[in-house]
């Protein structure tokens, strides 16, 4: 069967007309060439070359033959020029929005990836869920991990959009507090009379304010981004908060300690089930092109 080595072996043998010169140039022992093109002159039935004690004369069939192989041997060099091009080139880092504090396993997971692919790199950056999907848009971001709930699927007009988990608000507060053993649902009334810590979240605040729409105004403590702000309020005020169930059980940081133990209470009975169902997925602009590398990453991201 032809092969690419023959092709180089026509175009040497056609520079140098010995079997001798050309089996040395090529670094292959004089009965391989000369096996290798009888091999080929006979899967062709065409003479490519005239065999004498003075030397090796080219037939009218090999130079043709030969001419080809020359484009072949050209076309090697490129494909050898890009895939070195490629090994030194460098990928930009993959531009990640994501929802306030970075998910936990969202950080495992990148960490096992660049352990396995060294070359890879991502730049995670937090920012509101809205803000994300509008980076996603604008090509700031490459893609986004991003909640959203049924009232703001809207958003999604313009992008793709990859579900990869779910997550529901709850109430929470510590297990000391008088309402941890109540049975659900809490009355809305008892809810509404308590102090609330909530985190800095665009969908939190949204729901704290549908429910003061509704119930009447909620007294808030204290609003912050990080949780050990928000447990030692619940802790040291007896506080609850509204938090999505997947941001307790995969936040960043887990300290290990059975007082951060939270109890979680139902909140369907406030009525509000739009604003309190969230998907979780990613999201990037149609046609996005990724590398391999920046894909595989992606497909593996989990909540």
């Amino acid at each position: 069967m032809m092969n690419l080595d023959q092709m180089l072996y026509l175009v040497e043998l056609s520079k140098t007309n010995t079997i001798s010169q050309a089996a040395k140039n090529l670094n292959i022992s004089q009965a391989g060439l000369s096996q290798s093109l009888d091999s080929l002159e006979n899967e062709l039935d065409v003479k490519l070359f005239n065999r004498t004690r003075h030397g090796t004369t080219i037939t009218q069939a090999g130079e043709q033959m030969v001419l080809h192989a020359k484009e072949i041997e050209n076309q090697l060099g490129l494909i050898r020029q890009v895939a070195e091009q490629q090994k030194h080139e460098v990928t930009p880092p993959l531009q990640m929005g994501v929802m306030n504090e970075v998910p936990g396993s969202l950080l495992d997971w990148l960490l096992e990836f660049q352990d396995q692919h060294p070359t890879f790199k991502a730049s995670l950056r937090e920012a509101n869920n809205r803000q994300i999907v509008k980076n996603v848009e604008n090509g700031e971001f490459d893609v986004g991990l991003i909640a959203i709930n049924r009232s703001n699927f809207q958003w999604l007009r313009n992008v793709q959009f990859k579900q990869i988990g779910k997550g529901t608000f709850k109430l929470y507060m510590t297990p000391n507090h008088y309402l941890a053993k109540h049975p659900d649902p809490i009355p809305v009334e008892l809810i509404c009379e308590q102090d609330f810590a909530l985190f800095t979240d665009d969908y939190i605040e949204d729901f704290a304010d549908h429910i003061s729409a509704k119930y009447g105004a909620l007294n808030v403590i204290v609003q912050s981004t990080s949780f050990r702000v928000i447990y030692e309020s619940m802790r040291k005020f007896q506080a609850v908060s509204i938090i999505r169930d997947s941001q307790i059980n995969n936040r960043l940081y887990q300290t290990g300690l059975e007082t951060d133990a939270l109890i979680e209470h139902d909140l369907s009975g406030l009525g509000l089930t739009d604003d309190q169902q969230f998907q979780y997925g990613l999201v990037w602009l149609p046609g996005k092109q990724f590398t391999d590398l920046q894909e595989a990453f992606i497909n593996g991201v989990r909540i």
